[in-house]
């Protein structure tokens, strides 16, 4: 019995329909293939002992949406050799350079502001030279979403045999969001964390597939996405929707202030087992200012895992962590810039909730510098 002209057709239309999908697969394959999103190891090749880094030589043009304070249009973010921040770094040590490294997370590293306003270039235009004739060059290594643990895999196993001088290590805002998450700082981790059905696994293996998954994060990401997503053109006003959008929390933020410490005098041991001195700086944001009633408007970061917290509590919670770092430093003779103390909570210095723009850079580099020259330098700078 032969088939019907409709059965025909259907068939027809099927072959059709897997040829042309075969076309388009082969040309994406061959054109331009996209990495499996669900972690290929071979696509993602991640750094096992350094998990926050930049390539050497990386190169892009940010933006700042309008309306961010004290921020506009573009501006250059470029890396040098090494995958920091400056100007290019020569091994071994010339015996010239005072070599400084700034450590931090996104605070320090300053994506939306251009290579010439950073704040580790207001530093290293500002530090004098040292009396043994010395000039200081300062190499910026902040990196989004940094935490403590990420500062000692970095100064522990790429810093120290660079040869540094002195270590700034600024730090709080990751550890307390880290925090509010539970946080391991153990780093077990579970194998099947982040699994996916059969059936998801099977079509990431066709470029087709990969490409509509990317347009649907694209379209509609998830929040933890629109927080943690760091793109060339900034979308804070999408971060702050997304708080104003959150359940108001019913308990304070949880702040891990034991493995915070441990970490914090880790780091003070492995700058002291080497001969390199060492600044710790606090954490200052805007939460709960009675400087500036403006700022509360460009808050974005109290917004966590879908409740919002309070100014104040969210205030507290950072001030606890401060005064971790201020009690390690006093136990293991660091010296301190605390720039939670002296920095205003204002939108003159800030963009959102603790990220700096132009001038807060200026600020915070040259209270840096003050504190870097009086106990590193043994210069002290004028006010």
């Amino acid at each position: 019995m032969s088939p019907s002209p409709r059965s025909r057709t259907f068939l027809l239309a099927l072959v059709s329909l897997v040829f042309a999908f075969a076309a388009v697969e082969v040309t994406l394959r061959l054109a331009a293939p996209f990495p499996n999103p669900y972690g290929d190891p071979e696509a993602l090749r991640v750094n096992r002992y350094i998990r926050f880094e930049y390539p050497p030589h990386y190169a892009a043009v940010t933006e700042a949406e309008p309306g961010l304070p004290g921020l506009s249009g573009r501006n250059h973010f470029t890396t040098n050799n090494m995958g920091f921040r400056g100007d290019d770094l020569v091994r071994p040590r010339p015996a010239g350079e005072f070599r400084v490294f700034l450590v931090g997370g996104s605070t320090f590293e300053c994506f939306y502001i251009g290579d010439q306003q950073e704040i580790g270039r207001v530093i290293q235009d500002a530090l004098p030279a040292l009396p043994d004739g010395r000039t200081a060059r300062v190499y910026n290594v902040g990196l989004s979403g940094a935490a403590s643990d990420d500062h000692i895999a970095m100064i522990s196993q790429r810093l120290i045999h660079l040869q540094p001088d002195l270590i700034v290590v600024f730090a709080g805002i990751n550890d307390l969001t880290r925090s509010i998450f539970g946080f391991d700082y153990l780093h077990y981790v579970d194998p099947h964390a982040g699994e996916r059905p059969w059936y998801k696994q099977f079509a990431m293996n066709f470029q087709i597939a990969r490409r509509l998954h990317r347009l649907k994060t694209r379209m509609t990401p998830d929040a933890r996405t629109v927080q943690e997503s760091r793109p060339l053109v900034s979308n804070y006003a999408r971060r702050i929707e997304l708080q104003r959008s959150g359940t108001p929390a019913t308990s304070h933020p949880r702040t891990d202030t034991e493995s915070y410490a441990r970490n914090l005098r880790s780091i003070a041991g492995i700058a002291r087992a080497n001969g390199c001195a060492l600044v710790f700086m606090t954490q200052p944001t805007t939460w709960n200012s009675t400087v500036d009633p403006e700022a509360r408007a460009r808050s974005w970061m109290r917004y966590r895992d879908g409740v919002t917290y309070g100014e104040a509590e969210m205030d507290a919670a950072m001030a606890q962590l401060n005064d971790v770092m201020r009690m390690v430093a006093t136990e293991s003779a660091v010296p301190v810039c605390d720039l939670a103390a002296t920095l205003p909570k204002s939108l003159e210095f800030f963009y959102d909730d603790c990220h700096f723009n132009p001038a807060g850079a200026s600020r915070a580099g040259e209270l840096l510098v003050r504190a870097i020259a009086g106990c590193c330098l043994d210069t002290p700078v004028a006010r």
